[in-house]
């Protein structure tokens, strides 16, 4: 006796973010290396100043983080890049499944590697702490904590997560696009160099970074950029076959 079972669009869904997380398991451990290589060149940069005072001298450094987000912010590009490749679209022949419920699985997977990016990426604050009282000649550490102002350290995770995942989303997209015509992918150089010279580019980032009454806004911003990316990704791609 033979039965016919109808699997919902959630269930498929759900069996492809499994598959797909143990698939880019090397992306994580990418993300950690790439990582640690921003926490020591942050510490090897560090900004310093000093003054002194009858035979007393203070010398105070400053670390950031911003060098590593720069890395993280690419490693997140070029994941979201890397998922619309053919060699990772073919993975989805394991199943049966449709193009809507592959780009929903990919969208599910990029948001958990941006929350994973956001909550490592602000956590190296901490890593790059251990280091210069380990290795450095400090005597006095001062930074703002999780439990100073937890409130405000939440902010910044959310912040954090979202703004990978608005990079993530455009580099799916763009990965999309590329797949849907080739052409695209040589003319994107010229594309962005154009946006970088265009006084259209300075106003976007001002309009982002900038005008923020709140961070609320910043954050609907970033909600409306991601949303926006991954819908044209979608739509972009109900033309691209799942099977070649």
């Amino acid at each position: 006796m033979m039965f016919l079972s109808n699997r919902t669009l959630g269930e498929v869904v759900k069996v492809q973010v499994k598959f797909k997380l143990n698939a880019y398991m090397s992306a994580f451990m990418g993300l950690i290396i790439v990582q640690i290589l921003g926490i020591f060149i942050s510490l090897d940069g560090t900004n310093s100043m000093g003054s002194g005072w009858n035979n007393i001298s203070v010398n105070v450094s400053l670390v950031s983080n911003d060098l590593i987000f720069l890395f993280v912010a690419i490693w997140a590009f070029f994941v979201g890049h890397l998922m619309t490749t053919k060699a990772y679209l073919y993975d989805d022949f394991s199943f049966v499944t449709t193009r809507l419920s592959s780009n929903l699985a990919n969208i599910i997977v990029l948001f958990l590697m941006s929350l994973f990016a956001g909550a490592t990426s602000i956590l190296t604050n901490y890593v790059g702490r251990v280091i210069l009282l380990l290795f450095d000649k400090v005597d006095y550490m001062r930074s703002p904590g999780l439990l100073d102002d937890p409130l405000s350290s939440i902010l910044n995770f959310i912040v954090v997560t979202l703004l990978i995942l608005t990079i993530a989303s455009s580099g799916y997209l763009v990965g999309m696009l590329t797949q849907k015509n080739k052409l695209l992918l040589l003319f994107l150089p010229v594309i962005v160099i154009g946006l970088l010279m265009a006084d259209l580019w300075p106003t976007v980032l001002q309009f982002l970074f900038y005008e923020n009454v709140s961070m609320w806004i910043f954050l609907v911003k970033l909600l409306i950029i991601t949303i926006t990316c991954f819908a044209l990704a979608i739509v972009s791609s109900n033309r691209l076959e799942v099977r070649p």
